[in-house]
This record gives structure tokens, sequence and C-alpha cells, in this order.
């Protein structure tokens, strides 16, 4: 294997990549128009389909006293959070009316209940199945913190009337309800200082760093298979062989060609996955920040890239032996449902504080060092994302010469 020949090779590769318009266009344009579409397509969607709410009032006596402002309010505010809100005559026509998503029951004797010292008054909430179950807590969560408030505003005026009959001239309503307190949380770094606020956003953006990974084999492997199984089916396979340059030449230039393919689609994905989580947050009334870390961006860089190498290192020998493009893309299927699992799981869990006894044994998965490396850099163990980097190289190397060694000029040609 010669150097020289690889860099001839690999400037050919990289010259029919440059030459294939439709190829760039699609990996870096298509994540970046795709993700962010999806977000405001969703967005939209959820202003056009508000949850439904029907208000059911079964006490008769809530109109009469002194709390029935409470249904009016609760329609305000929930109306005000982009909820559709209904008036019910019962629970029954509501429970059989497949457009309420949620009903929200004022029951018998709320009335009585709320208006006594030793006595609680209860709202019940029905969700219907079938509905999102992300719409569906947002409504909850809406429908609690506005009851929370009348709650507050209700028990402050309790505790001034009783305050007034005892005669307590200095009487917190706020202190009397809530005697403890916690407090807003302190972030703090890994390693005990005080956290700034890249700190706090920075850990997001790492797991949508190792999300982004499982949009990164798929170009990488369609390369490879169209590189190999390609070359054959338009018979300049058998001249490439037949030239100078060695048969590892060849198939690490492409190789190399299509983990590059790669890294590009990662480096378009992870704008992307940023552009969909900021429309989606910011549009339905979040907040959303992106902190931009070279060092981090440069370590997923890395990791992309020798992620990639190892994949394409272990398809290499299949790829290489089957006749159809078909065949080869569910091989390459395989390797990117395996490194789905991993990196949605890296995505969720965190793999650094798993039991040693448990990440030992996925640590023969090379996907496992890919998500270690960036956990471990969040939590500043330096030491850790260089070990991890190390034995992905030391993988892509071993895989590739394994890989490469198994290769033989005419089964390649004749693919069996």
């Amino acid at each position: 294997m010669k150097t020289k020949n690889i860099t001839t090779l690999l400037w050919k590769e990289i010259k029919e990549i440059t030459r294939d318009k439709k190829l760039i266009l699609t990996t870096i344009f298509l994540p970046l128009i795709s993700l962010p579409l999806i977000s405001i397509l969703t967005s939209l969607l959820l202003l056009y389909q508000p949850v439904v709410i029907s208000i059911i009032i079964e006490d008769p006596d809530l109109q009469f006293s002194n709390y029935n402002w409470i249904p009016s309010i609760l329609e305000r505010e929930l109306g005000n959070r982009g909820h559709r809100i209904v008036y019910g005559d019962s629970r029954e026509k509501a429970f059989t009316d497949v457009n309420i998503d949620i009903i929200l029951i004022i029951p018998q004797g709320f009335t009585h209940n709320l208006t006594q010292w030793n006595t609680v008054a209860y709202l019940e909430i029905v969700r219907r199945t079938g509905v999102s179950e992300e719409r569906l807590n947002m409504a909850e969560n809406d429908i609690r913190s506005i009851a929370n408030s009348i709650s507050s505003s209700i028990s402050r005026e309790k505790i001034n009337r009783l305050c007034m009959e005892l005669g307590l001239v200095q009487c917190d309503p706020s202190v009397i309800r809530d005697p403890i307190i916690v407090g807003r949380p302190v972030f703090i770094v890994p390693t005990g200082e005080k956290a700034k606020e890249e700190d706090v956003i920075r850990p997001f953006i790492a797991r949508l760093l190792i999300l982004s990974f499982t949009f990164i084999v798929t170009p990488a492997s369609s390369y490879i298979v169209d590189g190999i199984v390609g070359e054959r089916e338009r018979k300049t396979m058998e001249m490439l062989i037949a030239s100078p340059v060695g048969l590892w030449d060849l198939f690490v230039s492409k190789t190399i060609a299509a983990s590059l393919i790669g890294l590009v689609a990662s480096i378009a994905d992870i704008v992307a996955l940023l552009g969909y989580f900021g429309l989606l947050i910011s549009i339905l009334g979040g907040w959303f920040m992106v902190y931009f870390d070279v060092k981090l961006i440069l370590l997923h860089a890395l990791i992309a890239f020798l992620t990639i190498l190892v994949t394409v290192s272990i398809s290499l020998p299949f790829i290489s032996r089957v006749k159809g493009i078909k065949t080869a893309s569910n091989i390459t299927g395989l390797l990117s449902i395996i490194g789905l699992a991993f990196f949605v799981s890296g995505w969720i869990i965190d793999f650094y504080k798993l039991p040693s006894s448990l990440v030992t044994s996925l640590l023969f998965v090379p996907y496992t060092h890919s998500i270690l490396a960036i956990q471990s850099y969040i939590y500043r163990d330096y030491n850790m994302v260089m070990v991890n980097i190390g034995i992905l190289i030391l993988l892509s190397l071993i895989i590739l010469f394994i890989s490469l060694k198994t290769l033989n000029r005419e089964k390649i040609i004749l693919a069996s």
C-alpha cells in the first residue's frame, strides 16, 4: 500500500464527488431544509389543531357564590395558552364526543368544599386516549398551573379573613400558606464550581451532537455501496483493479472518501438539528440559545469521521462480495439500525454514569466509544475523551486492516 497511490485515488474520488452536484446538494441541504421545515409544519399544525378542553359545571351552587368567576378564569387562561374551550352539558355527552380531548369537571359539592375550613375542593380531569401524549401533558400542566394560581388567590383571601378575626396586625398570607419554600436551583459544573449560562446549555448541545450521529452513517454507506457495487455494475471495477494501483490503495481511498462524505453530512445534520429544536421551541413559546463551543464541535467532527470510518470498514468485506446494490444497501442498513439504537440511547441515557460492568459489555461496539467521547467531554474528563478517541482510531485501523485482508481480486470481480 503506497501513500502516493492512495493520494491519487483519493483525489479521483473527491473529483467525482465535486462533479456530482446532486450528491453534494442532497448531502448538505436536504437536512438543512427538511428538519426546520418539519418543525415549522409541526408548529403550524399544532396551531390549527389545538387541544379541545370541555368545561363541565356539575355544581349548581357555583354560579350563585362568590367564586362564580372560576370557570371564566379557566376559560380565558387556557384560551390564552392556545387551547380551545367548550362548555358541556354533561360528562356523558363529553365522553362520547371524540372531538373533545380533555374534560375538566367542576363536580357537585365543589362550592361547599371551597367555602369550608376543613375540606378541599377538587377539579376532575378526564383525558381521552389516542390523542398525542405530549399535547395532552402540556394541556394538563396548563390546567394544573391555572388551578394552582386560583387556589393561591383563594387561600390568600381565606388567610386574610382569618387574620382579621384573630386580630393579627402583621399577617402575611404567603408566609402562612408556604412556610417552606424550595429556592431556585443553582447549577454547578462536574468539578463543583458554579455553572455559567453556557455550561447549562452545553450538555444539551452535546446530546444533540450524539443524536446527529444517527444521520451520518447512511450517506457514507450509500457512497461506499455505489463506490464498490456501482463500479462493478458500470464495468469499471476490472479496469481499476488491473491498473498499477494496489487493491488496498483502491479500497482505502474509497473508505476515506466515504468518511469525508459522512463528515460533511454530520456538519449539515447538527446545524439542521439545532434549527429544528430552536424553531420548534421558539414557535411554541419557549426559549432557546445556541452556545458555540469550538472544541466540542471539533471533537464531534473527529468522532463523526472515526465513527463513519469504523462503520464503512465493517461493511467493506460484505459489500465487496454482493452483486446488487439492494443487497449491499440492506447490509449497510443493518449497521445503520445498530447505530440508531446506540445513538438514540446516547441522547437519552448517560453512558458515562452507567455501571462499569454494563459499560464493559458494550465496549466491543465501536459506537459506545463515540458516545463516551462526547459525554466525557461534558464531564470534563479529558483523559477519558483521549482514551475513547484512541480506541476508536485503533478499532478503525484494526477493522480496516482485517477487512482489507479478506479482500480478493477474483471475488471482488465475480462478487462471490
